[in-house]
C-alpha cells in the first residue's frame, strides 16, 4: 500500500493528518502544495481532491486508488484502516466502542463552526506581508472581529476542561487525546505560535501545550513556530493578540 499526504505545515488541518500518520506508525510520502500560490486549483490537484483543498490523502492498495480529503474524513480512515489497531482505537474507535466515537465526533463537529470558523490566519500572513500603512486596518476590521468571534468557543472550552480531572489530557475525559483533540489543537496552537497567550483560558493553554509537546506534533510543528517567531518580530506593533488572548 502505497500513501501520499498532499499538504502544507503552515495548515492547520494538514499538521493534524500528518501528526496522525506519525503517531500511528504509518509510512508515507508528504508532498508539499502551493496553497497559498494557487496550486490547489490547478489540473492536477483537482483530479486528486475535487474539493481543491488541502490536505488530501492518496492511497494506492495494490493497484486499488483512493482519493480523499476533509482532514476529518481521513483521520477517521487512517483510523479505521491502520495495521495498529490497539493504538489507533485509542484515537478514534469506531464501530468498537459507538459511545466514546460518538462523543469524538461531537467535538469534531463542533470544531469547525466555533474554533475552524474564526481562523485569523490567512489575515495574519496578510498583515505580515502588507504595506505598514495597512496592517492597522487589518488589525481592526479582519483580525479584531475574528478574535470577538472565537471569545465563547475559548470560554466553553475552558469551562469543559476545568471539569476534567485534573491530568486529563482529552476532551472526551480519556487518559488518551482523541481525533478532536488533534483537531482542534492544532487549529488554536497555530493563533499560540504568532503570540496569543490564552491568558483568559488557563485549562486551554495547559492543555493545548501537553498536545503541542507530543514529540510527533512537536517535530510537524517546527514550521509554523518559525513562522510565529517571525511575525511577532516584525509585526509587534500592529498584531494585537495579547489584549484578547
Amino acid at each position: 500500500m502505497t500513501i501520499t499526504l498532499y499538504a502544507h505545515r503552515l495548515s492547520q488541518p494538514s499538521r493534524a493528518v500528518d501528526i496522525l500518520l506519525r503517531e500511528l506508525g504509518i509510512e508515507h510520502t508528504f508532498h508539499e502544495v502551493d496553497f497559498a500560490g494557487g496550486e490547489t486549483h490547478t489540473d492536477w490537484f483537482t483530479h486528486i481532491n475535487a474539493l481543491q483543498t488541502i490536505p488530501a490523502l492518496w492511497v494506492d492498495d495494490h493497484g486499488t486508488p483512493l482519493y480523499l480529503g476533509e482532514s476529518h474524513a481521513i483521520m477517521r480512515y487512517l483510523c479505521r484502516t491502520a495495521a495498529d489497531q490497539e493504538g489507533a482505537q485509542r484515537w478514534y474507535p469506531g464501530d468498537a466502542d459507538p459511545a466514546r466515537s460518538a462523543r469524538i465526533d461531537q467535538w469534531l463537529d463542533w470544531h469547525h463552526g466555533n474554533v475552524r470558523r474564526h481562523d485569523m490566519f490567512h489575515h495574519i500572513m496578510n498583515l505580515h506581508q502588507t504595506l505598514p500603512m495597512l496592517k492597522r486596518e487589518i488589525q481592526s476590521t479582519l483580525l479584531t472581529p475574528l478574535q470577538d468571534g472565537l471569545t465563547p468557543g475559548l470560554a466553553m472550552l475552558e469551562a469543559h476542561l476545568s471539569r476534567q480531572q485534573q491530568g486529563t489530557p482529552a476532551l472526551t475525559g480519556d487518559g488518551h487525546p482523541t481525533l478532536a483533540d488533534l483537531a482542534i489543537s492544532c487549529e488554536l496552537h497555530q493563533i499560540m505560535a504568532v503570540g496569543y497567550r490564552f491568558k483568559n483560558y488557563p485549562h486551554v493553554k495547559a492543555w493545548l501545550e501537553a498536545m503541542a509537546e507530543r514529540p510527533h506534533a512537536h517535530a510537524v510543528g517546527d514550521r509554523i513556530r518559525a513562522q510565529g517567531h517571525e511575525i511577532r518580530e516584525q509585526n509587534s506593533d500592529y498584531l494585537a493578540l495579547d489584549a484578547f488572548g
